[in-house]
């Protein structure tokens, strides 16, 4: 699975107050533990101060994230930027590779 740097945003203070529910649901439901196949979220971290945050996560495609977190942006607004990545071991094997 490929490597994924997922950044968030709330349109507006609003539209962050409006998910607080939906979040605090979320989270003690257990639903949050119930992750799709073809997905894996290593990190999850929040900065309400700007209503944004940063999840780090594995998944098989583009097409899964959107699964994940288009419900979100359907429900409160929110802006979703997907970057793949690369974890210091892939990247120091690929520079090793590049000196051969």
């Amino acid at each position: 699975m490929q490597l994924y740097v997922v950044t968030w945003q709330f349109e507006s203070s609003e539209d962050q107050t409006f998910a607080e529910d939906s979040l605090i649901d979320y989270v003690e439901s257990g639903k949050a533990e119930e992750l799709p196949e073809g997905y894996e979220r290593l990190a999850w971290i929040h900065t309400p101060q700007d209503g944004s945050g940063v999840v780090i996560c594995k998944a098989s495609s583009a097409s899964t994230l959107y699964k994940v977190f288009g419900p979100w942006r359907e429900k409160f607004g929110m802006v979703w930027d997907y970057k793949p990545g690369l974890s210091t071991e892939e990247l120091v094997s690929l520079l090793k590779q590049s000196r051969e």
